[in-house]
């Protein structure tokens, strides 16, 4: 069975193919598809986007949190193409050049306004309520704790506030309120999939395979170590580099810089609350690839996440299409 959006304006997407706004039966349940976070593995949501285009599966509902905003935000701009090659792009020496770093009192140790001018160069004045479909993204409002809906307003300031990471990224004043990373109160934003009426609901987590299922960290990072090619020295500042690509295990006789605290800490949390937030509003399918190997500020290594997202959904693909024609063949049974 092939599902097409209702929704979604015919356009070619990376794969060639076009998005045609046609049914394939009257019945078709809503789908709705929410975007973890995950940092630099969320180059796997570009994976997944594209396998279920290839199989003619096209949301009509989009949510995202943190990488999973931006990868969802630009898809549903028409704009995942020039993300994708962006991202196989990028070296680590690329990856640096965009951290504009500061000293300054700013609440993270990066700016944030070279990646900025990048999304603002393809998305401009694009606005989250003038997208093809419906889109969601999630961040946090730092005075409250509050879970705020981004879901009117600039797309570019909205994104960018959902991957705000706490004391990496510095916050963003957005619509009079100071946001941080949605991650910190909504991992894989499911509730608002279901809020939007999709039907049928599909998260895809990115940390599956980072900790074990009790209390003890069975492998809390990559242990591979940063490498750079002779041809991709980083600046003088050696120290200050590595620490934006951490990783450590736990025989490291060093002990980590303060970001691989940061973000292993922070992902640690994430977690457990994903677990929870799960167990409460459950999707109907999960998709995990498992990226335990991709370190959290791997973004060199687009290639490998946008696989391990296209051969999550390849096992995946034959219980995405049973309980879509469930779905399908309850509501017909009900008319």
């Amino acid at each position: 069975m092939i599902w097409k959006s209702a929704n979604v304006h015919s356009r070619e997407d990376e794969s060639g193919s076009s998005r045609q706004g046609s049914l394939a039966r009257s019945h078709r349940p809503k789908l709705g598809i929410a975007f973890g976070s995950g940092a630099a593995r969320g180059w796997a949501h570009i994976g997944v986007i594209q396998r279920l285009a290839e199989a003619g599966i096209v949301p009509d509902v989009v949510s995202g949190t943190s990488i999973g905003a931006l990868v969802g935000g630009c898809d549903a701009a028409g704009k995942l193409a020039e993300l994708t090659d962006f991202a196989l792009s990028l070296t680590k020496r690329r990856v640096f050049g965009l951290l504009d770093i500061t000293w300054r009192t700013g609440g993270g140790l990066i700016g944030g306004n070279r990646l900025t001018d990048l999304l603002n160069e393809h998305l401009g004045d694009t606005r989250i309520e003038q997208l093809d479909r419906p889109f969601v993204c999630i961040a946090t409002e730092l005075a409250t704790g509050h879970e705020l809906w981004l879901k009117t307003g600039l797309l570019v300031p909205a994104m960018r506030a959902s991957y705000a990471l706490p004391g990496v990224f510095q916050p963003v004043y957005f619509n009079h309120q100071w946001l941080i990373d949605g991650a910190v109160v909504n991992p894989i934003p499911v509730s608002v999939c279901r809020a939007l009426g999709a039907r049928v609901v599909l998260a895809v987590n990115l940390n599956t395979d980072d900790f074990g299922a009790g209390t003890v960290i069975q492998t809390p990072v990559s242990r591979r170590k940063p490498v750079f090619d002779d041809d991709e020295k980083l600046p003088e500042s050696g120290g200050l580099a590595t620490s934006f690509f951490p990783t450590f295990g736990n025989n490291d006789p060093e002990p980590p810089g303060i970001t691989a605290v940061l973000v292993s800490a922070f992902n640690i949390s994430q977690d457990r609350l994903a677990r929870s937030r799960l167990a409460g509003d459950p999707p109907d399918i999960v998709i995990a690839p498992r990226a335990a190997d991709i370190g959290l500020f791997d973004f060199d290594r687009a290639a490998d996440s946008i696989a391990l997202g296209r051969e999550a959904v390849d096992h995946l693909l034959p219980s995405i299409t049973r309980i879509m024609d469930s779905f399908a063949t309850a509501d017909s049974a009900e008319d």
